[in-house]
């Protein structure tokens, strides 16, 4: 009989099950090089352990490591301010898809070939990422084997090492960075209807929020990675890590405390420990341009 998940909801719990090597993620199969998505999610460091884990999240380190962030940020501030057509709300749901787009450049699409390559990453994303217990049929995995062959044509047919690193960065973003730039975006003051006099219920200090301090809110209060899981020793017994209750605990400062402190705290939507996110940086400067043109 398979126990019940065990649920951790208090940050110091979960950084402690992060830090742990011990708990493990999910295995996946590994099977030979095709264009595929399970050949992509068994060639990436998400889902390996060990020495594997080690040197592919070494070589995803490598790529990041040669972007810019204050760069990648002017880059989603400018096709987010152009994508507004000069209005003050921009329409949906291009904001969220600037920094895929931008990303997706940056990595070695051309700049023609960008909404493209972020249609094919959001056809590949659901099957990379597929929810708890979801099977074949609850994820079109035609459609994102497809795309994972649309996004290596984009890329020039790089060589397997490179594509899972690059189409792995790409796919791995694009739920957590578009929910990111909505959650924040829905968290600001709705300009035009307060414009229009409608209200919106917002506190009267909330117009003065810059997009940092909406991203720390969106991170601690609505965070696009809701839950981890990993599996306990021993029995196998799978963990969830409950990192959006996480953020409302009493001992998570609010996001706008923390950015006029100057911290930056690590939001537990990135992970912790020897597996997190390694494009922390990159996200947050691609969203908070893109956050940036969307709100003035």
């Amino acid at each position: 009989m398979t126990s019940d998940p065990l649920v951790l909801s208090r940050p110091a719990e979960i950084r402690a099950v992060l830090a742990d090597p011990r708990f493990t993620v999910e295995p996946v199969p590994r099977p030979p090089f095709a264009l595929t998505v399970a050949w992509l999610r068994g060639a990436v460091g998400r889902f390996a352990e060990g020495s594997t884990h080690a040197e592919r999240r070494a070589a995803a380190e490598a790529v990041l490591a040669g972007l810019d962030p204050d760069a990648l940020r002017a880059e989603a501030f400018r096709l987010a301010s152009r994508d507004t057509g000069g209005h003050p709300c921009p329409p949906e749901p291009e904001p969220e898809r600037v920094p895929v787009l931008v990303l997706a450049v940056a990595l070695g699409v051309r700049a023609e070939d960008g909404p493209e390559a972020v249609e094919a990453v959001a056809a590949i994303a659901p099957a990379y990422l597929p929810g708890p217990g979801a099977g074949p049929y609850e994820t079109d995995v035609a459609a994102a084997d497809a795309g994972l062959v649309r996004l290596s044509r984009l890329l020039g047919d790089p060589a397997p090492e490179r594509l899972a690193v690059v189409a792995g960065l790409l796919a791995q973003a694009y739920g957590p960075m578009t929910g990111l730039v909505r959650g924040a975006l829905a968290a600001a003051p709705a300009r035009c209807a307060a414009g229009a006099g409608t209200g919106t219920g917002e506190p009267p200090t909330a117009g003065t929020w810059t997009a940092r301090e909406l991203l720390h809110e969106t991170l601690r209060h609505d965070p696009p990675v809701r839950t981890l899981r990993r599996r306990a020793p021993g029995d196998g017994r799978t963990v969830v890590l409950d990192v959006a209750a996480a953020g409302r605990d009493p001992e998570t400062p609010r996001g706008p405390d923390l950015a006029r402190t100057g911290d930056e705290p690590e939001f537990l939507a990135f992970g912790a420990g020897p597996r997190a996110c390694p494009g922390r940086q990159v996200a947050l400067a691609l969203a908070a341009g893109t956050i940036e043109a969307a709100t003035r």
